[in-house]
């Protein structure tokens, strides 16, 4: 496995912290070196744990049931939220989620003081013009809440919010929906292809799933756990003026 580290400047904006992996094992299911973490003054220890700003891009190596494929996730330009909810005029972030298979998914998610969250998504089949399905929730759901006091080792809360469903041609279907956030670690130490890092780890118990994410602060989400399991590959991060 050839990895790199490369320094980019753009036109009007910082430089841009890229790591580019090569993975032969993407396609060859064969193991490699991992690529340390950044250091020097892009210090993966600064910043946000999900640094948000348009442009930033990240490439997930996703496993269902022994099958492998891989992910992109990319922070689109703030615009209305859309769609039928209360929440249609509120600006947020629209993210695009690809899938190997051709798949798409469209996010609208945005910083709201120290909380990530999510107002509205879109589902596309291959190749498809219309949404298969849409979801959103009110006021929103959460994604990732970085106040102090939901950092610490062992900090437990519950979200509420409605969450509306709707496959197209078919009825919308609201119900009230509950998850209990807890805290597992902090700096915990996880190896993903993308790296080794010190990560906050939390887990997501919903009604009938439970997830667990890595975040690490100027990386993002290195890993997540659930009905799949998400690991870090490469990603494309902007350095933060500030942090929450």
């Amino acid at each position: 496995m050839n990895v790199g580290f490369k320094f980019e400047s753009r036109a009007g904006h910082e430089p841009v912290l890229k790591v580019l992996l090569v993975l032969g094992w993407l396609t060859t299911g064969c193991g490699g070196a991992t690529a340390p973490a950044p250091s020097g003054e892009d210090d993966a220890s600064q910043g946000s744990l999900l640094p948000w700003t348009e442009g930033n891009r990240w490439t997930y190596r996703v496993t269902v049931d022994g099958a492998v494929s891989q992910r992109e996730v990319t922070v689109g330009p703030l615009e209305p939220v859309g769609g039928t909810g209360t929440s249609r005029e509120v600006l947020a972030h629209r993210v695009t989620t690809r899938e190997d298979s051709g798949a798409m998914t469209l996010d609208w998610q945005e910083r709201s003081d120290t909380r990530m969250v999510r107002y509205r998504e879109q589902s596309f089949d291959a190749g498809a013009a219309s949404a298969r399905a849409e979801e959103w929730w009110e006021p929103s759901k959460l994604y990732l809440d970085e106040t102090p006091e939901h950092l610490a080792v062992d900090a437990s809360w519950v979200e509420t919010y409605q969450e509306t469903k709707q496959k197209a041609g078919k009825s919308a279907n609201t119900e009230t929906t509950r998850d209990l956030w807890k805290v597992i670690a902090v700096g915990e130490s996880v190896t993903v292809p993308a790296g080794t890092f010190q990560a906050l780890v939390v887990r997501k118990t919903g009604t009938s799933k439970i997830k667990t994410y890595w975040f690490v602060r100027g990386v993002g989400k290195v890993k997540e756990t659930g009905e799949e399991t998400e690991e870090l590959v490469s990603y494309e991060v902007a350095p933060e003026t500030s942090t929450p």
